[in-house]
């Protein structure tokens, strides 16, 4: 998939949060606007319709409390594998 290099930056910044998500109480919070703002990036790209997909659900979980903040970080850590997989196409 061919991603214009301003979305480059900007998924790769996201991407790299999300597979080192910081030990904090507000991780909450701090992961609901790097997944807006990944799922507005990949919106314009068909190829990445999967990965917004689980993306949204991922948010929804989010902003729904379901889970965990025990598994939170790994969660956010197949976030951003899901990501590497969608940039390394």
């Amino acid at each position: 998939m061919k991603l214009r290099n301003e979305d480059i930056r900007k998924i790769t910044e996201i991407k790299q949060y999300l597979l080192d998500p910081p030990v904090s109480f507000k991780l909450y919070d701090y992961a609901l606007d790097y997944l807006q703002n990944a799922i507005q990036i990949l919106a314009a790209y068909p190829d990445a319709n999967d990965t917004n997909t689980y993306l949204k659900n991922l948010l929804e979980q989010l902003n729904n409390k379901a889970i965990e903040q025990t598994e939170l970080r790994n969660t956010l850590k197949q976030a951003g594998i899901e990501i590497s997989r969608l940039t390394n196409k």
